[in-house]
């Protein structure tokens, strides 16, 4: 015999047709990497050369860029005083 398909998702897609719209439900938490707890994004905007220099850099040398920009980013710290706590 065939399972019955989950009526919610027919009923989701009556939804903007009531009167009276039901609340959608809330999404999901989304994922987010072992290796990404704690941190955060920081974007720059760099010269289309100083980019491709840190590419090459980073192949040369045989290390990530995220590597290098963490090694930049301590150095300034410590030319400052602070902690060096980047990684």
């Amino acid at each position: 015999m065939k399972q019955p398909e989950d009526r919610n998702t027919w009923l989701e897609r009556l939804n903007p047709l009531r009167r009276t719209p039901q609340p959608v439900r809330p999404a999901p938490a989304s994922y987010r990497a072992p290796s990404r707890e704690n941190r955060k994004a920081l974007t720059t905007w760099q010269d289309a050369a100083a980019v491709k220099q840190l590419k090459h850099l980073a192949a040369e040398l045989g290390v990530t860029q995220q590597a290098l920009i963490a090694e930049g980013i301590n150095a300034v710290l410590a030319k400052y005083g602070k902690p060096t706590v980047a990684t």
